[in-house]
C-alpha cells in the first residue's frame, strides 16, 4: 500500500481559488464599511463641536462661535468671544482662527475624505442663553457631510437641537 503525503497541485489550486473568491467579496465590503464609519465619525464630530459650544456658552454665560473652515478647509474651531471688536470681527475669521484665547477649542479635523458644506454660512454663534444664529446663513442651518457619494445631513435649530439624517 502506498502512503499519501502532502497535497496534489489540483487541491492547492482549489484552496487558492476559494481564498481569492472570498477576498474579492470581502474587500469591497470592508472598504465601504470603513468609508461609512469615517462619514459617521465626521458628522458626529461636527455635531459635538456645536453641542460643546452651546454647553460652554450657557455654563460661562458668554458667546461662542463655531467657525467653519477654520483655519483650513474641512476644519472647525469653537472660539470664545472676548467682547472685543478687534478680536471678534466676523470678517476677520482667518486671523482669529490662527490665535488661541482662553476658552477656545483646538482644531477639529474631520477624518480623511470627509467634507462638509455649510453653504453661505461662515460660522454659528451661540449666546450665553443657548440661542444660535448663523453668520452668513439662516437658521435652521442644514450642513451636508459627505464622503465620496455618501451623505449624512445635520440640521441645527435656533435652540441648538441637532438632527441627523441617515446615510444616503
Amino acid at each position: 500500500m502506498r502512503s499519501e503525503r502532502g497535497y496534489t497541485l489540483f487541491e492547492v489550486l482549489i484552496v487558492v481559488a476559494l481564498i481569492g473568491i472570498v477576498s474579492a467579496i470581502s474587500v469591497p465590503v470592508f472598504l465601504e464599511s470603513n468609508a461609512r464609519s469615517n462619514l459617521w465619525t465626521g458628522a458626529e464630530q461636527f455635531g459635538a463641536a456645536v453641542r460643546s459650544a452651546r454647553l460652554k456658552a450657557i455654563s460661562q454665560n458668554i458667546n461662542y462661535r463655531v467657525v467653519f473652515n477654520c483655519p483650513a478647509a474641512n476644519e472647525l474651531r469653537v472660539l470664545a468671544l472676548q467682547n472685543d471688536a478687534a478680536i471678534d470681527n466676523p470678517a476677520d475669521f482667518a486671523t482669529r482662527c490662527g490665535q488661541t484665547f482662553d476658552g477656545d477649542s483646538g482644531i477639529i479635523e474631520l477624518p480623511t475624505g470627509v467634507a462638509f458644506d455649510a453653504g453661505d454660512a461662515t460660522a454659528l454663534e451661540v449666546t450665553g442663553r443657548g440661542v444660535f444664529s448663523s453668520i452668513g446663513g439662516a437658521i435652521p442651518l442644514t450642513v451636508p457631510v459627505t464622503h465620496g457619494v455618501a451623505t449624512r445631513t445635520l440640521t441645527i435649530s435656533g435652540t441648538g437641537q441637532i438632527t441627523f439624517t441617515d446615510v444616503d
